[in-house]
């Protein structure tokens, strides 16, 4: 999430408000919105990491490269089942590894372990980028 500017106005007090920095990438596949639809944050063709793509994204029937992209990101941190790829589909195995690497993450702190990804432990695992850039408009 980014921080909005705060509001300098004499009507309202100063407070940071937060605003969405990523469109819901099931809704932009879908075709109901538009990348466009909601300020983004700050990528360049610099950045080798996949943004996060939201918590709801994760769900039974998604098919994605950044499933497989992360899938292949937990195989080399140790997490996934031995003998078993991670592809492009999410499924429980998905879950459980990623599971595995927030506890890593926050063993004695406890947090979410959830295996559902939240942006700090994908940030953390550094996902490579399999996904296009947005175009400047």
């Amino acid at each position: 999430m980014t921080r909005a500017p705060k509001n300098t106005g004499t009507d309202a007090p100063n407070r940071d408000m937060e605003t969405k920095a990523e469109p819901d990438p099931a809704k932009v596949a879908e075709g109901t919105i538009t990348a466009q639809a909601v300020p983004t944050a700050a990528v360049t063709d610099a950045d080798p990491y996949e943004p996060y793509p939201g918590a709801n994204f994760f769900h039974g029937g998604r098919h994605s490269p950044i499933v497989a992209a992360m899938g292949s990101r937990l195989h080399q941190e140790g997490h996934a089942e031995p003998g078993q790829q991670l592809g492009p589909d999410w499924t429980n195995a998905h879950k459980r590894a990623f599971a595995a690497w927030q506890h890593q993450l926050r063993p004695k702190e406890g947090g979410d372990v959830s295996g559902i990804p939240d942006e700090a432990a994908w940030n953390k695992l550094q996902v490579p980028r399999v996904s296009r850039l947005p175009e400047e408009s």
